[in-house]
């Protein structure tokens, strides 16, 4: 159990750090949003952590549900572009929760673009 939560934690260390490092880049260097920072730093983070897996270097106890949170996140381009590299594209399992993942992230893209400015009206009446 240590072991799991030690993972979880790191996950979620991760995920606290890319948050604010996307607001700091924002606040330091204004060209993107803090959205834009944040799918950037997911998306290398993503990159990072399956080449670490598909490259055997991650502990034993890490297991490949904690390597789809780092697409699940954001990291969804950076996974796709790390399993191509590393020929890892396959019909499996993994691969199918990838694909669903990335499926789930294109439609919350469209509906953002899409409704933008009901978004935006949503957040302004808060």
């Amino acid at each position: 159990k240590g072991r799991a939560m030690c993972c979880f934690g790191t996950r979620v260390f991760l995920l606290m750090l890319i948050t604010v490092l996307s607001f700091v880049f924002a606040k330091l260097w204004p060209v993107l949003p803090v959205v834009g920072y944040y799918f950037i730093l997911a998306n290398l983070l993503a990159i990072l952590m399956f080449s670490l897996f598909f490259k055997g270097l991650l502990p034993s106890f890490v297991k490949v549900n904690a390597i789809h949170y780092f697409s699940l996140i954001g990291g969804f381009l950076g996974a796709f572009l790390t399993m191509i590299v590393f020929k890892k594209v396959a019909k499996d399992k993994f691969n199918l929760t990838e694909l669903i993942i990335f499926l789930i992230w294109v439609v919350i893209l469209l509906v953002v673009i899409f409704k933008f400015q009901a978004i935006l009206d949503i957040f302004r009446g808060i």
